[in-house]
């Protein structure tokens, strides 16, 4: 920002003409509130990962997790269950109880060695069906709650078919007609031969488990002449959500005919009674699909009674073969449910592994411990590494290193200091509205890439036109456009480095001094004149035993007052910006990979200066010659929430502004008066010459 400007003062008049303007002016800004979240200047924190911050964190959370791991075994461990894989009863029992061989798992906290289950299998002289008997022993109470689940494998619920295959009404209770179930989704099972509705239709009604299990019965003294039963109910097995949803049908008797699978329970096919699916828990249990194709479902429980020790035997019913495995587990449950381990094992094992990694990365530390901020670790030559400290400083900080653009001559100076006087800036507003009304700019521009021996394929056309786009839309706020004359591309290493500036220029410049030319090498070093001004500040910030390099990521010249329509060519063959070509978007310098660094530049040929010009908060410095854009005493690093290098002064840094040296990310605009100055100079300094 320019004293100057900020001390200039108006007649009362004047003041209140221009009050007036600005009434206007204000009633058409659609810029932002200045608030916090708006101007996006909401505090943030960002720690800074340090061994002594981060090697605690794998020690807290093997802390943490390692014994919730061993509580979470420990509570499954309590688990009493076992398991009967009944699959093949109908084959391979025997008329008389033999061994169920490799067919049975359980867990009690009895550790003596139990006898193997048996199993055999009868006739039922009234029903005519097949009986599997089980027996087996329990060595130690189980404490209610007791459940029995069936378990099936190789059984996909998840199917996408099946689980569509159900009819929402139709179980809500509603007497769907035919015409809706045949359009409706029950598909393949809609409806009978005769045009009737199966209820409930769909695959998954079809499919119920229709085993039928009786509660398990105690003997005495192995005697099963006069067993005990343990009674289990199939009541308060389903969900309080289903109960609600299922509810009674209104359907008549004749309306409706069982599913294929439910005809051997209802041979009458409905025509005297229809079943009750609201009472019928089972039912609704198996309605709730499974995810997986092995999984367990509740088939009965018992919530007052303790399951005694002694030997059980239970019957089963309708042994229908598939192609998987059926079993019956009896189990208790604790705070986590039934016996699964994983999750322990996975918190054990989550803790384990941090606690070791904390103590090698400790070790790793306390033996050959890393300087933060060392730059030797970034490098990959150690022949380079004397020149790469000055990069190295730039790069790592996430500044944007230094940009070599000379200062300002006296006659640059004057020139600025008579356009903020006459307030040239206030006349020529360039905001959304007016814009249309300002003539637009367009200038010729080049391109010319310049690569070494090594690195001809580095800079695509594609990282060529995103580096063009970008440079349109950085400017489209003041009408400047550029029109992109050619491109050219020369593999010589010394111009790669820059370190023939002008031999390069004679060779390559195009257009008069209205045309910018914008050089990409993909080794950038700085000229004898552009270097120095950048060891300066390196020197500044390093301290000057630091070695010095003239690398940098780019620089350009200042419109010259002294070149006119008349100048030799000669005069202004510098002319233009050079620029590192790892900057332009898709480059492989992180941070500074957008083409933000370009946009810099060439905001500095349109006659910008940098926003902390003089790098002080005192009043004698008159700073950019900007009038709104705060004063600024440091350059930016990064990309901060906010800063405020002047606090005595009005306003906080500019952080977002082409023209500070924040990173890539950060860059978003040019202000109202900067745009204004780069048209004025435009006029003043380029055009007709």
């Amino acid at each position: 920002m320019s004293h100057t400007e900020a001390a200039r003062t108006d007649s009362l008049g004047e003041q209140e003409t221009r009050g007036d303007v600005e009434t206007d002016k204000k009633a058409k800004n659609r810029r932002p509130a200045n608030t916090a979240f708006r101007q996006q200047r909401l505090k943030a924190w960002q720690p800074i990962l340090t061994p002594r911050s981060v090697l605690p964190l794998f020690f807290v959370v093997g802390v943490i997790f390692a014994p919730i791991g061993g509580l979470l075994l420990w509570a499954s461990s309590e688990v009493q269950e076992i398991v009967i894989d009944y699959s093949e009863c109908a084959d391979k029992a025997q008329r008389t109880p033999v061994p169920i061989p490799d067919k049975v798992k359980s867990s009690f906290k009895s550790s003596n060695q139990q006898p193997n289950p048996t199993w055999m299998k009868y006739r039922d002289e009234e029903t005519n069906e097949t009986i599997c008997r089980l027996s087996f022993k329990i060595p130690e109470n189980i404490e209610p709650p007791v459940f029995m689940y069936y378990r099936l494998t190789n059984f996909y619920q998840n199917h996408r078919r099946y689980v569509k295959s159900l009819d929402i009404d139709q179980l809500k209770g509603k007497a769907v007609d035919n015409k809706t179930i045949d359009g409706g989704s029950c598909d393949p099972l809609k409806l009978d031969d005769s045009g009737k509705a199966y209820y409930p239709c769909g695959l998954i009604a079809n499919s119920m488990f229709n085993d039928t299990i009786k509660s398990p019965e105690l003997l005495n003294d192995g005697n099963d002449d006069d067993p005990v039963v343990y009674v289990m109910t199939n009541k308060g097995i389903a969900w309080d959500s289903d109960k609600e949803l299922i509810k009674t049908t209104q359907y008549k008797p004749g309306q409706v005919v069982p599913p294929p699978n439910w005809q051997a329970r209802y041979p009458h096919n409905y025509t005297t009674e229809i079943p009750d699916l609201h009472d019928n828990e089972e039912f609704m249990v198996w309605m709730r699909t499974a995810a997986l194709p092995n999984f367990s479902k509740l088939s009965r429980r018992n919530d007052t009674t303790a399951m005694s020790p002694g030997t059980y035997q239970l019957d089963i019913a309708d042994l229908t073969e598939y192609g998987g495995t059926k079993s019956i587990l009896i189990s208790s449950r604790t705070v986590i449910g039934g016996q699964n381990p994983f999750m322990g094992i996975a918190y054990v094992v989550v803790g384990g592994l941090c606690v070791l990694l904390g103590a090698l990365f400790t070790i790793a530390h306390l033996v050959r411990p890393r300087k933060l901020g060392d730059h030797t670790y970034l490098t990959w030559n150690n022949e380079q590494e004397a020149n790469l400290q000055i990069q190295c400083f730039a790069f790592v900080s996430q500044s944007r290193g230094f940009c070599a653009t000379s200062p300002p001559t006296e006659s640059l100076k004057a020139e600025y200091r008579r356009l903020s006087a006459l307030g040239f800036q206030n006349h020529n507003p360039v905001d959304s509205e007016s814009r249309a009304a300002v003539a637009p700019i367009e200038i010729d521009t080049w391109f010319h890439i310049v690569t070494g021996e090594a690195e001809t394929e580095s800079i695509s056309d594609e990282m060529v036109a995103d580096q063009l786009s970008y440079l349109q839309n950085a400017y489209q706020n003041a009408t400047i456009s550029y029109r992109l004359q050619g491109v050219t591309r020369s593999v010589n290493d010394t111009w790669a480095r820059n370190e023939d500036e002008m031999a390069m220029k004679t060779a390559l410049r195009r257009g008069s001094y209205r045309t910018l030319n914008v050089y990409f090498h993909t080794d950038l070093q700085g000229s004898a004149s552009a270097g120095a001004r950048a060891s300066d500040i390196v020197r500044r910030e390093m301290g000057a035993s630091q070695p010095q390099s003239t690398s940098m990521l780019g620089f350009c010249t200042l419109p010259d007052p002294s070149i006119n329509a008349s100048s030799p060519r000669s005069t202004y063959i510098k002319d233009g910006c050079n620029v590192l070509a790892e900057t332009m978007p898709g480059g492989s310098l992180v941070h500074y990979n957008r083409g933000g660094t370009a946009i810099h530049e060439i905001g500095h040929w349109n006659g910008l200066l940098h926003i902390f010009e003089g790098e002080s908060c005192s009043p004698d410095n008159e700073g950019d010659f900007i009038a709104d854009t705060p004063q600024q005493s440091k350059p930016t690093e990064g990309c901060p929430a906010q800063k405020d290098s002047c606090p005595e002064l009005p306003g906080l840094d500019a952080i977002h502004n082409f023209m500070d040296y924040s990173s890539d990310e950060c860059y978003d605009s040019f202000t109202p008066d900067q745009v204004s100055r780069m048209r004025s100079m435009w006029f003043a300094m380029r055009d007709g010459k």
